[in-house]
């Protein structure tokens, strides 16, 4: 066990800060603290090191949303629920990312966030043109994109009509209340289509980030943390991540907007104890219109981040108008055309699986495919073996939902996976998988330049140099239908 780098100041300090009239005030308006002495959000977590200290094995503990001070008497990070009860949240987070190891990110933060400035600025000029007001959010690594569509509001009702929920989806949420002792209430159809679809602007959304931001960034932008082919630095670069969309809407949330951060004291062998114990408890703070270096005076200490408290505001705004012009942006692209083709095929009955999508000949594949077929636990969770499994079956003509079809299949076989599949949904988190890295080869987003075996083993994802096969061979394939 990671011995404790956090002392027991470090956490008087944080439970204080929390409690400081001004701090508290932005804590209760992230969660838009009603009349009614209500929070918006279906529960809250909390997190940190005075978990491990009671012995949690995973430092996290989900309550209602009416225990927020339960959570604050304890020094814990604080997260609130992505379900909200007034409407669905928008939520972008892009961070810095680096496959081997975070601690130059801890011990120079300033230069890393420098690197995410093109990223940063071309999602502000999406958002601002499209009208979309949002809370710019900060953590150690990246930034929270957030905003709210009411449920009233003309543009939810578009979204309800974008939204696709697969049917294993809606028996989990017909049976929530049972399943989960966080939440109260059942999932409405609205809110579980809102969510869908916002997944869906999402990715449109960062096709367009990609599109912009790509030329002037030093750092290879992704959609999640898949390795760079080709980089001049480390296998690091900049992911958005929109991942949450491939989970249930229930068990997703969000750090609140002046939560404290403490994940270097609570994963001490990530960042090396002498790094996790000199670097302080971060406050996550909103950037609104600082320069990166009057963010992180504002962020250096828990005094700073409370005096800012005084002056801004953290409540996440409405953005009804903005989303439905993306929404309609979104419905005359290509990518609107190929999720539509995406939805309309089913994946094999189940009781098919073994002929049609675990039959395969794995020898006549990459081991760079076959591998991850052969360890899908936990293999087959990682975005650049995903990725590189969509690439290979895109291109030898599978339609993309029995891609999606096959990595379920294999989700669903073996025991000890690190995900318990009773809470979260194979079949979502497979065709989201899915839908996102065809979806980028399908409208050209996807280059496909790191589509090749020098690539493969610059990213340490080549697990048998010289296997017989050729990557590039599977990209002239492609190209060639294009």
């Amino acid at each position: 066990m990671a011995p404790s780098v956090m002392s027991d100041k470090e956490v008087r300090d944080l439970i204080s800060y929390y409690k400081s009239r001004d701090v508290r005030k932005r804590l209760d308006e992230y969660c838009n603290y009603s009349a009614k002495k209500e929070l918006s959000c279906e529960y809250l977590i909390g997190f940190g090191e005075p978990l491990k200290r009671l012995g949690y094995n995973v430092p996290v503990m989900g309550v209602p949303a009416h225990r927020l001070d339960d959570l604050i008497d304890m020094g814990l990070d604080l997260f609130r629920s992505v379900w909200d009860h007034e409407g669905t949240l928008a939520i972008l987070d892009i961070e810095y990312f680096n496959l081997d190891s975070l601690a130059t990110l801890y011990a120079n933060p300033v230069k890393y966030f420098k690197l995410l400035e093109p990223t940063y600025r071309a999602i502000t000029d999406v958002l601002d043109g499209y009208g979309i007001t949002h809370l710019n959010n900060t953590t150690p690594s990246g930034y929270h994109f957030e905003s709210k569509i009411p449920f009233s509001t003309k543009a939810h009702k578009k979204l309800e009509k974008i939204g696709h929920l697969e049917s294993s989806l809606k028996s989990q949420y017909a049976s929530l209340p049972e399943s989960d002792h966080k939440c109260t209430r059942k999932m409405t159809a609205g809110a579980a289509l809102g969510y869908s679809a916002i997944g869906r602007l999402m990715e449109f959304l960062c096709h367009r980030v990609i599109e912009a931001a790509g030329p002037s960034s030093k750092l290879p932008i992704t959609i999640a943390d898949t390795a760079p082919g080709e980089n001049d630095m480390r296998r690091e670069g900049v992911s958005l991540d929109i991942t949450q969309y491939g989970d249930n809407l229930n068990m997703r949330s969000i750090r609140f907007a002046f939560s404290g951060h403490q994940k270097h004291k609570v994963y001490v062998n990530r960042f090396g104890a002498d790094l996790a114990r000199r670097t302080p408890v971060y406050a996550c703070v909103p950037r609104n219109d600082h320069t990166i270096k009057e963010l992180y005076d504002v962020r250096k200490g828990l005094d700073s981040a409370r005096e800012y408290a005084a002056t801004v505001s953290a409540r996440i705004p409405k953005a009804s108008r903005g989303w439905a012009k993306l929404a309609d942006d979104y419905m005359a692209s290509s990518l609107f055309a190929f999720h539509r083709e995406f939805d309309s095929v089913n994946h094999d009955p189940r009781d098919r699986w073994t002929k049609t999508y675990l039959d395969l000949d794995l020898e006549r594949m990459p081991a760079c495919v076959a591998m991850p077929l052969m360890n899908a636990n936990p293999w087959l969770l990682m975005p650049t073996n995903i990725q590189t499994v969509c690439r290979v079956f895109y291109a030898m003509g599978w339609h993309p939902k029995h891609i999606a079809g096959m990595i379920r299949a294999h989700y669903s076989r073996g025991p000890y996976w690190p995900i318990d599949w009773n809470k979260y949904n194979a079949e979502v988190k497979a065709n989201f998988w899915v839908r996102v890295y065809c979806g980028m080869i399908a409208t050209g987003t996807d280059s496909l330049d790191d589509l090749n075996c020098a690539s493969q083993a610059f990213k340490w994802f080549c697990p048998k140099p010289f296997c017989g096969h050729n990557l590039a061979d599977y990209r002239a394939k492609i190209e060639s239908r294009a």
